[in-house]
């Protein structure tokens, strides 16, 4: 029997799980990648105390933190969460089974799609939404990112160490979601050249990709598509209870991070808290507030 059973092994789950252990709490972390989309992005710039880090870098220093602390990390995703009685019953996709008396979602959000036809067809073919993880593929090669938010402009600054010019491509008229920092590096490598007011409309190419065509009407030759239009809540996994989410997906929870649902909590990028402003900071603060809840609550219910 666990204390705790966080989903989501981003940095909310993580600080969840350093907190859960400082409280003597018996916890284990379920997810795919220690750090979560967190370690996608090797230009962390606004984490309080690093002028500059690599989210792989601090991911892997959260995991360590929350492993020497006594945690049980387990890279596996969660398919099913049943509330029996008092308890839960979580099973993972190899059927690990374990029990807990309180549970924290915190898997955080998947990529958004375009939703076009081909996108899925030509995903790994050309078509990526993650620079960190392929971007040396395109060394090169013309590529471009689809997008106007910060992951657009680090994916842009990514592939700009590869390829030999980046398209970013933005249906609006400039950016307003962007940090300033990363347009200005932009501006300055020499190889990004912005679209603004344009979409991409179709994926063009035979068995891999080989171009775009544009809402105007433009056709770009490329080697590589990187979709980055931000993210969407998912819950990924069953369960014999109902969250309450709002109409965007996001869960509902109050200030202590509880759910509707007694001794389940979220935090995280999944949430309808912090303003939904998805920041490392917001989920590391929403992790540790989740954490001491469900310490609260186990005190209660002795």
């Amino acid at each position: 029997m666990y204390d705790l059973a966080i989903i989501g092994s981003g940095p909310a789950g993580l600080t969840a799980a350093i907190y859960a252990q400082r409280y003597n709490m018996k916890s284990i972390v379920f997810g795919d990648v220690m750090g979560g989309l967190m370690t996608e992005n090797p230009f962390i710039e606004n984490y309080p105390g690093f002028k500059l880090v690599d989210g792989a870098k601090l991911g892997k220093e959260m995991e360590e933190h929350a492993k020497g602390l006594g945690a049980e990390l387990k890279m596996e995703k969660i398919k099913s969460v049943e509330k029996k009685g008092d308890s839960f019953e979580l099973t993972s996709e190899w059927d690990t089974k374990i029990t807990a008396k309180t549970v924290l979602i915190a898997h955080g959000l998947k990529h958004r799609k375009l939703g076009i036809r081909s996108e899925n067809e030509f995903h790994g073919k050309g078509v990526s939404s993650c620079a960190t993880c392929d971007g040396a593929f395109f060394k090169d090669n013309v590529v471009a990112v689809v997008g106007g938010g910060d992951s657009a402009g680090v994916a842009a600054l990514i592939l700009s160490e590869f390829a030999s010019k980046v398209y970013v491509i933005y249906r609006r008229d400039k950016f307003f979601r962007m940090q300033s920092a990363y347009i200005k590096k932009m501006k300055e490598n020499g190889k990004t050249e912005f679209i603004f007011s344009d979409e991409v409309v179709e994926i063009l190419g035979k068995e891999k990709l080989e171009g775009v065509k544009l809402k105007t009407g433009k056709t770009l030759e490329l080697g590589g598509l990187f979709i980055e239009i931000g993210f969407e809540p998912l819950i990924p996994f069953t369960t014999n209870f109902e969250l309450d989410r709002d109409k965007r997906g996001f869960i509902k929870v109050g200030k202590n991070q509880a759910t509707n649902i007694d001794g389940v909590f979220a935090a995280g990028d999944i949430t309808d808290a912090s303003n939904l402003f998805h920041q490392i900071a917001t989920a590391v603060g929403e992790g540790s507030i989740a954490a001491d809840s469900a310490y609260l609550f186990g005190l209660n219910q002795s």
